[in-house]
């Protein structure tokens, strides 16, 4: 999030464009436009101009969170793979 000192006080950017989302979140910009192509992160379109709400993306950013339950999952899907079976 940018933070701008305007004389007594602070404005605090929420709607950035693809450049800041991909520095707040590391992610490359070309994979941002497709997740936004995809529909997978909500954007705003103005003219040419694609803006992101901070808060969707953190929300996105959130949901793509692993629990110790999906590592089991995931290992029991390699595992099915490979010997037919989980563990």
């Amino acid at each position: 999030m940018k933070i701008k000192s305007m004389s007594n006080y602070e404005v605090i950017t929420r709607y950035v464009d693809i450049k800041a989302v991909s520095s707040y979140t590391s992610l490359p910009v070309k994979t941002l436009y497709e997740w936004a192509g995809q529909g997978k992160i909500p954007s705003i379109k103005i003219g040419r101009r694609a803006l992101f709400d901070l808060h969707d993306i953190e929300k996105t950013m959130d949901s793509l969170k692993r629990t110790n339950g999906q590592e089991e999952k995931i290992a029991n899907k390699i595992v099915e793979n490979v010997c037919g079976s989980g563990i």
